[in-house]
């Protein structure tokens, strides 16, 4: 997904992961089949291509946060980031 369609949507999300390696967020996506609204974008941080993968899409910070709670546990102990899509 492109980043100025994450920045398009309302709401907020959840950040799994992210890195300057694609196949590190692909390797993510694959481990975890049964969350199948895993997406990932490519953007830009210090002039270097940046990888982020995010989950859901939500109303409100509260509705993110209680989905944080259904993650599976490997993922909540990778301290997910609740944050607003426009601000990818």
């Amino acid at each position: 997904m492109d980043v100025e369609s994450v920045r398009q949507r309302d709401g907020w999300t959840i950040q799994l992961i992210a890195g300057n390696r694609e196949q590190t967020v692909l390797s993510l996506i694959d481990q975890y089949p049964s969350l199948s609204d895993i997406l990932y974008t490519r953007t830009q941080r210090q002039g270097q291509d940046w990888f982020v993968g995010f989950y859901g899409e939500f109303s409100s910070r509260e509705a993110a946060g209680k989905a944080v709670d259904r993650l599976p546990q490997s993922l909540r102990n990778q301290s997910p980031w609740v944050r607003q899509s426009r601000n990818f």
